[in-house]
């Protein structure tokens, strides 16, 4: 983040035809946009490497997302036998995986794909709204779509959180957006959140780390027993 000051001394304004003098100095704050979608260039970069090596890149189910994907340490346990490649990183937004696209999403050969990204929405300074947060999801799956069209993809909803309660009114509504436009982009919505409820209908706090953000194995089993049986059923 770079501040900078804009100065304006004895610079004329035309107002109405009358000229008035301002003299005064107005701090403004300006953020490098590339600088900002860059910043997780190190896991690119590994990826870049790791796909150079990788002879093959079939595989049963291609993962693509943001830390709840990246932190599945179990992934390849909970999905045994289907062979999983997952190209994910902490802190991805939808904006950076587009940026990033030829090497994190192209040129793969999956017969299966799972999107799962929930960073974009939020009220920090690089958040957006949910209605652009879904055009970005479109974007997103888009490309996807153009590269796989008669690969089945999966869209995972976006999580509750205790972290991110003031976000439950947007998120719910990029589910319900994603939902309804699942048929259009031709993917299948997969809705997580039920799983992560109790009987009456309210959110868990057994199945998150610490942080109240990211999920636990509790959580992690419970995404499981909803992913499984889509994705396993696709092989049988």
């Amino acid at each position: 983040m770079k501040k900078y000051l804009l100065s304006f001394f004895l610079a004329p304004l035309m107002l109405k035809g009358q000229t008035t003098l301002l003299k005064t100095t107005i701090p403004f704050q300006h953020s490098d946009e590339t600088q900002w979608i860059t910043r997780y260039q190190k896991d690119i970069d590994y990826y870049k490497k790791l796909n150079k090596r990788l002879k093959d890149r079939s595989c049963d189910v291609l993962f693509l997302g943001s830390s709840s994907i990246n932190m599945w340490d179990s992934i390849e346990q909970d999905f045994a036998p289907l062979k999983i490649i997952r190209r994910s990183y902490g802190g991805a937004t939808l904006r950076d995986m587009i940026y990033n696209y030829e090497i994190i999403a192209k040129g793969y050969q999956p017969k299966q794909i799972v999107l799962y990204v929930e960073n974009d929405l939020g009220t920090h300074k690089e958040g957006v709204n949910a209605v652009k947060c879904f055009d970005l999801f479109r974007i997103f799956v888009g490309k996807l779509k153009e590269d796989y069209p008669e690969v089945p993809l999966y869209v995972v909803s976006l999580k509750p959180s205790p972290a991110k309660a003031h976000e439950l009114k947007d998120q719910l509504l990029v589910n319900a957006l994603l939902e309804q436009n699942a048929t259009l982009q031709d993917y299948t919505y997969v809705d997580i959140t039920a799983t992560m409820k109790d009987e009456e209908g309210i959110l868990r706090t057994d199945i998150f780390k610490e942080d109240n953000l990211h999920l636990n194995t509790e959580g992690y089993r419970r995404w499981t027993e909803v992913l499984r049986p889509i994705l396993v059923k696709e092989e049988e």
